[in-house]
């Protein structure tokens, strides 16, 4: 948009003198330029493109959206204009600079524009996406079909929260962790509010909740892990109610379908972003079965927000967040509860403070963490 710039009649004689006397080219230069600024500068956008796959085959006519915040992702109205798969289910969103969660929806049988059951549906297991105009976004998003709806369960006791079963392609799936979430500030990773015990092979879980509103995860790491990046071939479910609002006296019933990842790339299509380093003892020996642990305070009193998995004989960690940020960087040989004496810890004393930056996409190589007995 450029503004409509009308040359002036000027019928003062004086004023026409004046003209004379000046460098009029070198105005008249200035003068065109100065109109055919923008009003306003474009806003820089990134694309983010991708495939949308069922059981492992390319789904065509599905909706692929972004939202800024997760709740009611699936009922609220989209940030921009959806991208519609093409025959070989493939997408592109272009959207301005920033974080977004990524989502995709397919109608089965239904007519309605919510979300019914038999419809198909993806919560993007890397989200959210950092969307940068300088480097575009590659994912995948696998859909699951929204299972039959459950009624919830009045309780005499005055028992509350969450009770159902973890299904992959419609078959309880043992072995997986239930991650609950009080609000998105870490963005649905690190160790949560709360860590379920692995289901069984009949895929059960049970979730015992005060009131109040909670986000649920479903993951199952191959190697056994609770905490680190999922690799291809774990498994990611996302409950498509969420967030669910527990009331005293009743249990929500739902099933938590999940999909094995088939990315080999990282989450957010935007490469690693990863601190690395070593845990050393006070002599500078390499601890074993040590996990590195990133804070969001100052204090690294609270839990977590990130964790690393536990360091081998050569000590070496590797704590993986979905987006930069400035974290504050501790060890520790135990993780839950509080430090009690005897617990190795130790933060990071490479930097007055013990923060660590870390840009998105990028590694940051060679901290050194040391702890010591706690006394």
């Amino acid at each position: 948009m450029v503004r409509d710039c009308a040359i002036p009649h000027y019928g003062n004689r004086l004023v026409m003198n004046i003209m004379k006397d000046i460098k009029w080219p070198l105005l008249a230069l200035l003068f065109i330029l100065t109109c055919a600024l923008p009003l306003h500068a474009e806003a820089a956008t990134g694309v983010v493109s991708g495939k949308v796959t069922y059981l492992g085959q390319p789904v065509a006519g599905a909706s692929v959206f972004a939202v800024r915040e997760p709740e009611g992702a699936f009922s609220k109205p989209p940030a921009s204009k959806p991208s519609m798969t093409d025959a070989d289910g493939r997408f592109s969103l272009e959207l301005p600079k920033g974080n977004f969660y990524i989502a995709a929806t397919k109608k089965g049988t239904g007519t309605k524009d919510t979300l019914e059951p038999g419809d198909l549906y993806s919560f993007y297991g890397g989200n959210p996406v950092a969307v940068d105009p300088a480097r575009p976004a590659e994912i995948t998003l696998n859909l699951v079909v929204k299972p039959p709806l459950r009624p919830d369960t009045d309780t005499a006791d005055g028992r509350g929260g969450v009770e159902g079963i973890v299904t992959y392609n419609g078959e309880p799936l043992d072995g997986v962790v239930l991650y609950v979430y009080l609000d998105a500030n870490d963005y649905f990773h690190g160790m949560g509010y709360y860590m379920s015990p692995p289901t069984g092979v009949d895929g059960a879980f049970r979730l015992k909740m005060s009131e109040g509103t909670y986000y649920i995860i479903a993951r199952k790491r191959r190697d056994g892990m609770r905490a680190g990046p999922l690799h291809e071939g774990d498994y990611f479910g996302y409950l498509d109610i969420n967030p669910v609002v527990a009331h005293k006296g009743k249990v929500i019933n739902v099933e938590l379908p999940v999909v094995q990842k088939v990315e080999k790339a990282s989450p957010g299509g935007q490469g690693r972003t990863v601190m690395r380093g070593v845990i050393k003892d006070s002599h500078g020996n390499p601890v074993m079965g040590a996990y590195a642990c990133l804070y969001k305070g100052a204090d690294m009193v609270d839990r977590p927000a990130f964790v690393s998995k536990p360091t081998g004989p050569d000590g070496a960690f590797e704590v993986d967040v979905p987006l930069g940020g400035e974290f504050y960087l501790g060890a520790r040989d135990t993780i839950g509860g509080p430090l009690e004496p005897g617990q190795l810890w130790g933060r990071y004393n490479g930097s007055p403070d013990h923060k660590v930056k870390l840009d998105t996409g990028s590694a940051v190589e060679g901290l050194i963490v040391t702890v010591d007995k706690v006394e």
